[in-house]
């Protein structure tokens, strides 16, 4: 599906149902509640392992925001639950599918599993899936170059 970004003042996007297979047309409002949620999700990840309530306070502020609505569904007897927004805003969608997912890597893991690279140049994030909870670096690539850092910085003459 091709998105575009307009700028079509008061007009409401379609629901998903009705959508088609022609362009989906977004506004400069929509682009702006996606960076805002980018945002939120970094705050999240930089302070999920430093204060965790206040992470968990920014994604149920994001969530009621985004008017999520937690559904059971069944298909095929499997269960399972999805999070989906009562609105027809994609913004709203992405955050609370989003959000919601954050919100079980946290309630699965705990909060000290998010975080954010070590690296001194580096943005990236990460959810540490190592047995001792102790990863720092988003790639072994990072990790290595911060060891040859360190490395030149002890060998350098002063």
């Amino acid at each position: 599906m091709a998105i575009e970004v307009t700028e079509r003042p008061g007009s409401a996007p379609r629901s998903a149902a009705n959508q088609g297979t022609g362009p989906r047309h977004l506004t400069r409002a929509d682009l702006a509640e996606v960076r805002a949620l980018r945002e939120t999700v970094r705050e999240v990840l930089e302070r999920a392992n430093a204060d965790a309530d206040e992470a968990a306070a920014l994604i149920n502020d994001g969530l009621r925001r985004s008017r999520a609505t937690p559904v059971l569904r069944h298909e095929d007897d499997r269960w399972w639950t999805e999070v989906t927004s009562d609105t027809d805003r994609c913004s709203a969608h992405l955050a609370a599918t989003t959000l919601s997912a954050l919100a079980s890597v946290i309630a699965t893991l705990g909060p000290a599993r998010l975080g954010v690279c070590a690296g001194p140049t580096c943005r990236a994030t990460f959810v540490d899936l190592s047995r001792n909870g102790s990863k720092q670096y988003c790639t072994r690539t990072c990790a290595h170059r911060a060891s040859v850092a360190a490395y030149r910085s002890r060998r350098s003459p002063r």
